[in-house]
């Protein structure tokens, strides 16, 4: 049982060069400024990462948490975003790991937050990994999702044959999905844009909406 509608050679064979894209890195930059803003985080929180990637969005947020465990079902993904922890000075903190919640063994522990950038959409069984997260929160802790917008042309994902996931998300039903998985509270926010090169027929660059929807435990 895995977590990603691509398969994790997709994101081994991209790992070495991802954050040679500036966009990838600013995105993540982007959502960190977003995070401090809607958190209110106060340096004490444990946090985990789920589909962290490189481990950007971490990176720019460590100075406003206690930790983050990041983690990825890719283990090229793990390994950069080592290499980038330590690279940053930022091992007392950060931490790596490859980790599918759907498949292996949880961290120890309770977290009081749980945030994740662009990858909830490929998750294949999405509700049995809000239920795992829920089950991670320390009570009031809280999950922050940014996604995709309901991509209804499905042009995001268009150059990937290989993706099966989620097209992105209509706001109001993943609220609901949201709460009925445990979770109260739940906000949702606009969170921007991202481009990308559209890939099928089209030619030049899309630009996809996205939300930002915070929940508790």
């Amino acid at each position: 049982m895995s977590e990603h509608g691509h398969t994790h050679s997709h994101f081994d064979d991209a790992a070495a060069t991802w954050d040679d894209d500036p966009a990838k890195v600013e995105r993540a930059r982007a959502t960190a400024a977003l995070l401090r803003g809607a958190l209110g985080l106060d340096g004490t929180e444990r946090v985990l990462e789920i589909g962290g990637g490189t481990g950007q969005l971490s990176l720019a947020l460590a100075d406003a948490v206690a930790s983050v465990v990041i983690t990825d079902a890719s283990t090229g993904m793990v390994d950069v975003a080592r290499a980038n922890i330590e690279r940053a000075g930022l091992a007392d903190r950060l931490t790596a790991e490859r980790l599918d919640l759907l498949a292996d063994s949880a961290p120890e522990g309770t977290f009081d937050g749980v945030w994740s950038q662009l990858a909830m959409h490929h998750v294949h069984e999405l509700d049995a990994l809000l239920t795992r997260v829920r089950a991670l929160l320390a009570p009031g802790g809280w999950l922050a999702v940014i996604e995709l917008d309901d991509d209804r042309a499905h042009a995001f994902h268009a150059s990937h044959t290989d993706f099966d996931g989620h097209h992105g998300f209509d706001r109001e039903s993943f609220a609901d999905r949201l709460r009925a998985n445990g979770f109260r509270d739940v906000t949702v926010r606009d969170a921007g844009s991202v481009e990308k090169e559209l890939g099928g027929d089209d030619q030049g660059r899309g630009t996809f909406g996205m939300f930002l929807a915070i929940a508790h435990a």
